[in-house]
């Protein structure tokens, strides 16, 4: 067993519990649609939430260059899924009311959620500079989406068109980044 494929298990592990919350969620979701009072945001956050999970594990791969990994280095490559998997734990509530207003929730949780999202996009403009070596110029999903969720934060605005826009924004820059990236997957 190589040391990658040592460190990747729990990698893959805590991914694949945030996987499981948010596919857990929309199911009991699903099965309560009846009582369910929607919200796009809200929807649009989940898709998200489970496009980086995905995403995620696919980049881990780039880690099997390394050939040697350090405590300090392993907790701070696993720093990235484990606030994944807390973005994946607010997106539902812990306890489900007999009749659940999405729109509520969203409100409710959506500043910590926003707060996870600034210390992801830290974590990962932090691990592209030290663990892969781009530049700071090189990251401007990132930048762009630490900046948008910073003001968010400050301003604490619940108009819905705003929700709609930075959730509408953050899925095209994700889609666009993912679209114009060429990650492959060499299996050696």
């Amino acid at each position: 067993m190589t040391p990658f494929e040592y460190v990747s298990v729990l990698i893959s592990l805590i991914l694949g519990l945030g996987l499981t919350l948010i596919l857990s969620g929309v199911a009991r979701i699903i099965k309560r649609w009846e009582t369910i009072h929607s919200f796009g945001p809200y929807f649009i956050w989940i898709a998200l939430a489970f496009v980086l999970h995905i995403h995620e594990w696919w980049e881990t791969y780039q880690f099997t260059a390394f050939r040697e990994w350090s405590l300090p280095m392993f907790l701070f490559v696993i720093l990235y899924p484990i606030l994944l998997f807390v973005l994946a734990n607010l997106l539902f509530p812990s306890r489900w009311p007999k009749s659940l207003d999405l729109k509520a929730f969203y409100f409710s949780i959506c500043n910590k959620f926003f707060l996870f999202t600034i210390l992801l996009s830290v974590v990962a403009i932090l691990q592209n500079i030290f663990l892969l070596h781009y530049s700071i110029t090189q990251q401007p999903v990132q930048l762009a989406v630490v900046a948008m969720f910073s003001i968010m934060l400050i301003w604490k605005t619940k108009n819905v068109i705003v929700h709609y826009a930075l959730a509408l924004t953050l899925l095209l820059l994700l889609v666009g980044s993912l679209t114009f990236t060429s990650d492959t997957l060499l299996i050696q």
